[in-house]
């Protein structure tokens, strides 16, 4: 029941989340003011942004991008976009559905956006984290150490 729990939540916050986005940038009626074929030409471009984060991650994934919260793999993947960011899907994710709340024109589905789907990424990404420090132990941490959640590490040299 536990790792039914642990899989099941997770995805279902973060698939409901996503969808109360929609509905609500789709159905209120508070619009950002800008021209609507600028919005969706620019909607357009950042959804496509975001899913090519997404696929790019997805390839690196191979078989293994299922969307499951507990690893499939035997081996760490590192590689691709993997080698900035832990997460490089959820931002994807996050970064496409921005882009439709920019087609829609819609403020309260931007809000929605931070306020709803990132929180239920974050926490969908969290357990993950869990299940992968379990399976891989120190590669994962050391991984971890070096790579930033869902935004690269910005690293700065300091000149003494």
């Amino acid at each position: 029941m536990a790792r039914y729990t642990n899989e099941f939540l997770p995805t279902t916050l973060y698939v409901m989340a996503g969808i109360g986005v929609l509905i609500i940038s789709f159905l209120v009626d508070i619009r950002i003011p800008i021209l609507p074929p600028v919005a969706r030409l620019l909607g357009l471009a950042v959804v496509l942004t975001g899913m090519t984060l997404v696929v790019w991650s997805a390839r690196h994934l191979e078989g293994a991008f299922h969307g499951e919260v507990e690893p499939r793999m035997d081996v760490l993947i590192t590689s691709g976009p993997y080698r900035f960011v832990r997460h490089p899907v959820y931002l994807g994710m996050t970064i496409a559905l921005i882009g439709l709340t920019i087609a829609f024109r819609s403020w309260l589905g931007l809000l929605g956006v931070f306020v709803f789907f990132l929180p239920s990424e974050i926490y969908r990404a969290k357990s993950e984290e869990k299940a992968l420090t379990t399976k891989f132990g120190s590669e994962w941490e050391k991984y971890k150490s070096r790579t930033g959640f869902m935004m690269p590490h910005v690293r700065r040299s300091v000149d003494r």
